[in-house]
């Protein structure tokens, strides 16, 4: 009788042959493809390129820019394209952010929260705050300039430090941090200024007036759009101008609120906010109820067209114009979405497992073909397939999320027990246990490795590499002849013969041979072999 876990991994092989999946190949590009164990691997094509140092650096670019990253997330990510260059590290907390406008002009932002943030470019986009001490900023939280003056707040930290760094008072620390004794902020001709922002704030345009003394008083006010007015944070009063009709709120913080209008069209209440309200707005043709949030809500609207029944836990359906949410107890949720360049449904069933498809209309994606599924059953397997013949398995496979050009490919060698991939141009890739055991083949050519073991590689029915033991032998035909490796001392044993290498000639295969040699550059991983002639070739040990 098979154990549950030999059932498992029946169970797991069976998905990958049904839903194998798509593995990012762009179509019939020819490849070149070198690896070693879990933790080297480079991949070239005519318009793409891919390095990979597990865990430490990857690097991918094609047409569209270039992504590298080292030990994600507390290492760094960086994205460049022809018009901007951002980078990203620890957690994102550090961020530079550098680009050309139209213009020509150079932008350039860095900030690391909460400490430092700077920018250079023209004038209008130069700043500088240093914290706790303070400064300027520029194009930041939807204001064109801000500026902020010391932030004492860190002092807490020195003088009352909390208990531990899970105390109550650790939170309420961090946020007086972030409070500045004076802060100034601009927006078109709206100017305005506080003292302990937000307790206190003062902002004027030639429409706009403000004042908040938090939380004794408040009074917004913008001409022809609103009036707004707090009092000890409880009383609440607002007017909304439409240029037919009146809004007015009238709200006891949170006891009771009532919304009205003076056309009638509008009504609503609301006891105990947030988790007993109910009304309409028939300008919208909006109906809604909610007894209580977030267990019972119920809304109907005709523009943009929602229709809303949740009855949580037990049951939920949303759906906003052509998209649609529904689940069926917290076990299961289905999003569906319809636009006019393709349809796409995702399943999660028990959170673990996870089903997505697209179905595009006309012209294929690059990537997902015409229609593509994505099965998950996490830690165990994920597995992907497109029509276009490109497919994927993987077990085990432990991130939460999907992440196949980031994450993925620099971590999930070194957990996969076995990963599989076939693309469209016909050649495939098998790896057992953490590529301990790694071989690529196709139609006219086969490879394979056992690291520090054998590397073995044929091409067009011929024998072009084999070696064993570290390299200490081996055998090796190529563009400028064959080889023997003895105690890893290459003696050569014949000339390669016109027509019977690499694609029917002999020049063509030295010219290959050297642009492989060339594209390997001074490589670490590539140590330097000796096959004769007096030429030094940076190729891999082992491959």
């Amino acid at each position: 009788m098979s154990s549950p876990a030999c059932t498992l991994c029946r169970v797991s092989l069976t998905a990958a042959l049904l839903l194998c999946g798509a593995a990012a190949a762009r179509a019939d590009e020819p490849r070149d493809f070198r690896w070693f164990w879990c933790f080297y691997e480079r991949e070239a094509g005519v318009e793409y390129a891919v390095q990979v140092y597990r865990p430490f650096y990857m690097l991918r670019s094609d047409p569209s820019g270039l992504f590298d990253a080292s030990l994600m997330p507390v290492g760094f990510w960086r994205y460049r394209t022809a018009a901007a260059e951002e980078w990203n590290w620890l957690f994102g907390l550090g961020e530079s952010l550098d680009r050309r406008h139209r213009d020509g002009e150079r932008d350039y932002d860095f900030g690391f929260f909460p400490l430092l943030f700077f920018g250079l470019g023209a004038e209008r986009e130069r700043y500088l705050l240093v914290w706790p001490v303070g400064g300027t900023l520029r194009g930041k939280f939807g204001m064109e300039r801000i500026s902020a003056i010391l932030f004492p707040g860190v002092l807490l930290f020195f003088f009352f430090p909390p208990a531990s760094v899970t105390s109550i008072l650790t939170p309420l620390y961090i946020v007086a941090s972030m409070i500045p004794v004076i802060a100034t902020y601009d927006y078109g001709d709206y100017h305005g200024w506080g003292v302990l922002w937000p307790l206190f704030h003062r902002g004027t345009s030639p429409i706009r007036d403000e004042l908040r003394i938090f939380p004794l008083y408040s009074h917004f006010h913008k001409a022809g759009w609103y009036d707004r007015w707090s009092l000890l944070f409880l009383f609440n009063y607002e007017v909304v101008y439409f240029s037919d009709d009146e809004h007015r709120t009238l709200f006891l913080f949170p006891l009771f609120g009532r919304r009205w209008s003076n056309s009638g069209r509008v009504s609503g209440t609301t006891v105990l906010w947030p988790f007993f309200s109910w009304g309409y707005d028939r300008r919208s043709g909006n109906t809604s109820y909610n007894l209580p949030w977030p267990l019972v809500q119920i809304q109907d609207q005709e523009t943009p067209f929602i229709r809303k029944r949740i009855f949580f836990p037990f049951y939920g359906d949303y759906r906003y114009e052509r998209s649609r949410t529904l689940f069926v107890t917290p076990l299961y949720f289905r999003m569906t979405k319809e636009s006019e360049i393709f349809d796409s449904q995702n399943h999660f069933i028990c959170v673990i497992a996870w089903y997505f498809r697209r179905e595009y209309h006309g012209e294929a994606h690059p990537y997902y073909g015409r229609s593509w599924r994505y099965l998950k059953v996490w830690p165990l397997f994920h597995a992907e397939s497109n029509d276009c013949g490109d497919a994927s398995f993987s077990l085990l496979s432990l991130l939460p999320f999907r992440d196949p050009e980031g994450y993925e490919r620099l971590y999930q060698p070194f957990w996969s027990l076995v990963e599989y991939r076939r693309f469209r141009n016909g050649e495939r890739r098998l790896g057992l246990l953490l590529r301990l055991y790694y071989q690529r083949w196709g139609d006219d050519f086969f490879q394979m490795q056992i690291p520090f073991l054998i590397s073995l590689s044929i091409s067009e029915n011929r024998l072009t590499e084999f070696s064993f033991l570290l390299s200490m032998f081996g055998y090796r035909h190529s563009g400028r002849g064959r080889y023997i490796r003895l105690f890893w001392i290459p003696i050569r044993v014949g000339d390669t013969e016109i027509g019977d290498s690499h694609g029917g000639s002999a020049a063509v295969a030295e010219r290959e041979d050297e642009d492989t040699t060339a594209s390997s550059g001074i490589d670490p991983v590539y140590p330097p072999s000796h096959w004769g002639d007096g030429s030094v070739r940076f190729r891999h040990g082992f491959f």
